[in-house]
């Protein structure tokens, strides 16, 4: 049987019955790849691949919900043990006086290691401004604070001659936004502290300095130098 079947687009050839039922001839397939599509539709797809590309997160390299969740997957040891410098500023800084060992740190720094550690001034507005915040009423903040300075102090005075040089510690006495910790010139682990939430609980971001100089790394870099510049050594 033969016959010629109507098309709404006007002038096309004629088929049989078995043609219209049989597989389509491979020379009528047409590859569907993103190669082969539309310039407006390859622009899209490039477009999706540019939003969703690293470029979008600079250096950021992995970010946590808490601090928990990020002690967990990067111990302190783990952090620190092969640290030549450390830069660290915040509130309490309980990760580096609370988590890691002393004798550790001890012989960190003996061997050569350099420590930078800025705390909220215990004696200050700031920290007691922040226990308002978090809901403390017996100076909880204060309290610790004070006793993780005198953790690296008595560390301090346990160091060589030399080694003294390399810890350095200092408080500052401002409204306090980041907890900031740079190794190496090459590592930032950074959290927010968000109003009413422990430092604990806070999102955590890890950062890794790229070569171009322009991603968070630089940022907090130099908002610890800041930081640092306007302290009172301890």
């Amino acid at each position: 049987m033969h016959r010629s079947l109507p098309h709404p687009g006007g002038d096309v050839p004629e088929w049989t019955a078995e043609e219209l039922f049989a597989p389509c001839p491979p020379h009528l397939l047409k590859d569907e790849s993103p190669a082969d599509a539309p310039s407006d539709e390859r622009a899209d797809l490039e477009s999706t691949t540019d939003r969703f590309g690293t470029a979008d997160y600079a250096d950021v390299t992995a970010v946590y919900a808490t601090r928990a969740e990020f002690s967990f997957a990067h111990p302190p040891h783990a952090l620190l043990d092969s640290a030549t410098t450390i830069r660290a500023a915040g509130l309490s800084l309980n990760t580096l006086c609370q988590q890691y060992p002393d004798q550790r740190l001890y012989c960190l720094i003996e061997n050569g290691t350099t420590l930078q550690a800025l705390f909220l001034d215990p004696e200050g507005e700031a920290i007691h401004a922040r226990e308002q915040e978090e809901g403390y009423t017996d100076n909880h903040l204060t309290t610790l604070t004070r006793l993780n300075i005198k953790v690296l102090t008595r560390l301090r005075r346990r160091l060589s001659p030399e080694a003294q040089e390399r810890l350095s510690v200092a408080v500052y006495d401002e409204t306090i936004r980041f907890n900031i910790t740079l190794i190496d010139d090459r590592l930032c682990v950074m959290q927010p502290y968000p109003p009413q939430a422990r430092g604990v609980d806070s999102p955590t971001f890890l950062a890794e300095r790229n070569p171009t100089g322009t991603g968070l790394y630089e940022t907090f870099g130099e908002i610890f130098r800041s930081l640092w510049e306007r302290g009172r050594p301890v």
